[in-house]
């Protein structure tokens, strides 16, 4: 009966203190809640709410013959400072000859400015990255059907997870430098933001004890 109530208890404890990640990772509602950004020498860049997945609609970036950059969409969500946060989701793309392409996911503290998150999205540190795909040998092929972007791991980044600063970054990137037509497709994006897990052991011990006291 313990074990019951303690399991009971942390699913309590779990679902009552479970932030809102990601807003509108689906992009049922278009481009809202997401930010555009692009790399300062860009150029050819489209950002673009497509259907052709095969659950549409997705966010569509692509950069034009002749284009080169990189650029995409971030979206910045509250989470408390020492809580875990993750992202999930699905990306089809083609990254040609000298591309990448990237899901990241880093924490940075409240106030930070917007302009900073953009260069540290620019800057694109590996321990910053969840998930990325190179034309020079990194998670092959260079154009792939939809799958899940975990199965695109980023040698020396974060897996998808993280500890919170206080405000958590989820971005969308997509760069070249061929000159070719390029193009990266995003959908059903997920983040949660939810206590450590050593806290929501201690919650559920201590709301699993008062549970057992009051029964008796």
């Amino acid at each position: 009966m313990r074990r019951v109530l303690l399991l009971a208890a942390a699913m309590v404890v779990v679902g009552s203190s479970a932030f809102a990640g990601i807003v509108n990772g689906d992009f049922s509602a278009g481009e809202a809640s997401w930010t555009r950004w692009a790399a300062p020498w860009s150029s050819g860049n489209n950002w673009a709410i497509t259907n052709n997945g095969p659950t549409p609609p997705e966010a569509t970036a692509s950069l034009n013959a002749g284009g080169q950059g990189s650029f995409g969409w971030y979206q910045v969500y509250e989470c408390p400072v020492g809580w875990v946060s993750t992202v999930n989701g699905f990306w089809s793309g083609n990254i040609g000859s000298a591309g990448w392409a990237e899901i990241m996911l880093f924490s940075v503290a409240p106030g930070t400015p917007a302009a900073a998150i953009v260069n540290k999205i620019d800057t694109g540190a590996a321990a910053d990255i969840a998930f990325k795909k190179d034309s020079w040998g990194l998670n092959p092929p260079t154009q792939w059907d939809w799958q899940a972007v975990g199965l695109s791991p980023m040698p020396g980044g974060n897996g998808g997870i993280i500890t919170s600063q206080g405000l958590v970054v989820v971005a969308i990137k997509l760069g070249s430098v061929s000159g070719q037509p390029v193009s990266l497709s995003v959908d059903n994006l997920t983040s949660c933001c939810v206590p450590e897990p050593a806290s929501i052991l201690a919650l559920s011990m201590g709301l699993g004890a008062m549970l057992i006291r009051r029964r008796k």
